[in-house]
């Protein structure tokens, strides 16, 4: 009979799930990667790779399969064929499994598991999560800044890409170089009226819609007004001493 084991590697989940026999033979298998994060738009590999080698005469390759299930439940299930025109199957014949998914959109976000036809459920074989995420460019504080202020620009994703993906700025459509800190997140302090314009992000050759950066200057309507209360307030103090001391000779003069 044969048995079940779940480790976890790093927090990257190494996963080894058990699902009987296929023709007398007790096979079990590791996800890659239990959970993966992708570009709407770009490609990614499932895989799946077991140690004993799936291409023996004693095991029909023909009842294998990779399964699509929605987060709804077992009776969304999908059995993935060669039919549609953006997945892609490879066998290297060496026990591993790769399931390729081109050109990601964003229903291609599910459960993607690699099981015998008929014989296992849902339930009894945890899959590879995929979600797929579009690239958004956010402000903070907000889209509409006066100069001089700190404003801080993020490509967002809806979920969290890998630490060592490589973020591209565009400012009116050119490519901005950064500083070496700053990558997803793009900081402009002091920001002035040059930073303002439409900006993008791309990961991968794969950009985000345009969002625009307004940049107002102080009003001038506002600093004339600060200069005149400054120009009218400084003769009141001396206009108030001058009258305490008129008050203060009339009272000596009519003592």
């Amino acid at each position: 009979m044969c048995s079940y084991k779940q480790t976890s590697e790093d927090g990257s989940c190494s996963i080894t799930y058990p699902t009987g026999s296929i023709d007398g033979a007790c096979w079990s298998g590791n996800y890659a990667s239990r959970r993966i994060c992708a570009v709407e738009g770009s490609s990614v590999n499932i895989s799946r790779k077991y140690p004993v080698n799936i291409s023996s005469p004693r095991i029909n390759k023909n009842h294998i399969f990779w399964y699509k299930f929605k987060r709804s439940g077992e009776d969304d299930a999908e059995k993935l064929t060669g039919n549609a025109s953006h997945l892609e199957y490879h066998d290297n014949m060496h026990g591993s499994h790769i399931l390729r998914i081109n050109t990601l959109q964003k229903n291609d976000s599910a459960e993607y598991i690699f099981l015998r036809d008929e014989k296992w459920t849902w339930s009894d074989s945890p899959g590879v999560t995929l979600v797929v995420t579009g690239l958004e460019v956010k402000f903070t504080p907000s889209a509409v800044v006066t100069e001089g202020q700190r404003v801080t620009l993020t490509c967002s994703t809806s979920c969290p890409l890998t630490d060592n993906t490589n973020y591209i700025w565009y400012l009116n459509s050119r490519p901005l170089t950064l500083p070496e800190n700053q990558n997803k997140h793009l900081v402009l302090q002091p920001v002035s009226s040059q930073h303002a314009g439409n900006y993008s992000c791309a990961v991968n050759n794969i950009s985000s819609n345009e969002k625009t950066l307004t940049v107002k200057g102080t009003p001038m309507a506002m600093i004339n007004a600060i200069r005149l209360a400054g120009i009218l307030l400084i003769p009141i103090p001396l206009l108030l001493f001058h009258m305490w001391l008129r008050w203060t000779r009339s009272v000596r003069t009519s003592q």
